[in-house]
C-alpha cells in the first residue's frame, strides 16, 4: 500500500519524512486539498528504478529486432524446416 501524506505534513516534517524514504526506498505520495499532487521519492532509489525501466526497454528492442530479423529472413526465402534444422544441429554436434 502506497505511503500517503498531506504535503502540509511533508513540509512540517521534511527531515524525518526524508530520512525515511532513504529507509524505505518507496515513493511517498503527497496530496494538497485531499487529492494526489506530487510523488517524492529517494534519488538512489529512483535512479535504480529509472535504469531497471531502461535496460527492461534495452532488452524488449532486442527482442523485437530479432523477431524482425526472423519475418525478415521467412518473407526472403531464408529459412529452413524444423526436420532441416534439427538434421543440421545433429550433424554438427556429432549426434547423427
Amino acid at each position: 500500500m502506497p505511503n500517503v501524506r498531506s504535503l502540509s505534513d511533508f513540509n512540517r516534517n521534511q527531515s524525518a519524512l526524508i530520512d525515511e524514504l532513504g529507509k524505505t526506498r518507496e515513493p511517498l505520495y503527497l496530496t494538497r486539498n485531499g487529492r494526489s499532487s506530487v510523488v517524492v521519492m529517494d534519488s538512489d532509489a529512483f535512479d535504480e528504478m529509472v535504469s531497471f525501466r531502461n535496460e527492461l526497454r534495452q532488452r524488449e528492442i532486442r527482442v523485437y529486432d530479432g523477431i524482425m530479423r526472423g519475418f525478415e529472413e521467412i518473407r526472403s526465402g531464408e529459412s529452413m524446416s524444423a526436420d532441416e534444422a534439427d538434421a543440421l544441429i545433429r550433424k554438427a554436434k556429432g549426434w547423427a
